[in-house]
């Protein structure tokens, strides 16, 4: 193991990635589905593909897929997931009235609908994180340095394992702030925070500044 190539593959991937969209949309993901271990595992393991990608192969599959059309299908679905969520706003308070009458009438059954609600909402907090991070960073700034950090050093495990700690780490703080917002804001302000840091996000992407 060569510690010099995995410390500053660590230190040059996580720094890049210290606010950038990565971080940002898992922090929104967190603060949307308050399902802290689905999002974490699904960006983890997207950001981890990516890496993979990166490392091993990242310079052949630019040869098939532009890395344009990449980050503009990537941009399209954080707008669409935000228009979504907005949508989803819109009605939440006529679904919130419905769903407290059918609990004061069943209650027993409401706990049952509530307990699937929460798996529910799991799986889809880690398919849509890992969909959605994997698709932003294919092409991405941090995956280009860590192509070329593999064909530098020509050890692309070890530049493989210091790009997906950095970013995992990225991940963890990521989380750990839309663990704190949900604490402080209230859950409508946190719906609306989400839907709008994905419309933002998306068309800061499509612009080609993310």
């Amino acid at each position: 193991m060569d510690w010099a190539i995995l410390l500053s593959t660590f230190g040059l991937t996580f720094v890049a990635e210290l606010g950038d969209k990565t971080q940002l949309a898992v922090l929104t993901q967190t603060c949307k589905f308050r399902r802290p271990w689905p999002v974490f595992l699904g960006a983890s393991l997207a950001l981890t593909a990516v890496t993979a990608v990166g490392a091993l192969g990242g310079q052949v599959v630019g040869q098939f897929i532009s890395p344009h059309a990449i980050q503009i299908v990537a941009a399209v679905g954080f707008v669409c997931m935000g228009l979504l969520l907005t949508w989803e706003n819109i009605r939440h308070r006529a679904g919130s009235d419905a769903d407290a009458q059918v609990c004061g009438l069943a209650e027993a059954e409401c706990t049952d609908d509530s307990a699937g609600a929460r798996r529910n909402m799991s799986r889809q907090a880690f398919s849509s994180t890992f969909g959605l991070l994997f698709l932003a960073e294919l092409g991405d700034k941090t995956q280009l340095a860590v192509l070329g950090l593999a064909g530098k050093y020509r050890a692309p495990w070890i530049v493989f394992l210091g790009g997906a700690l950095a970013l995992t780490a990225v991940t963890g703080l990521g989380v750990v702030g839309g663990q704190g917002l949900c604490r402080v804001l209230p859950e409508r302000l946190l719906r609306w925070f989400s839907a709008a840091a994905f419309i933002v996000i998306g068309a800061l992407m499509g612009l080609g500044v993310f």
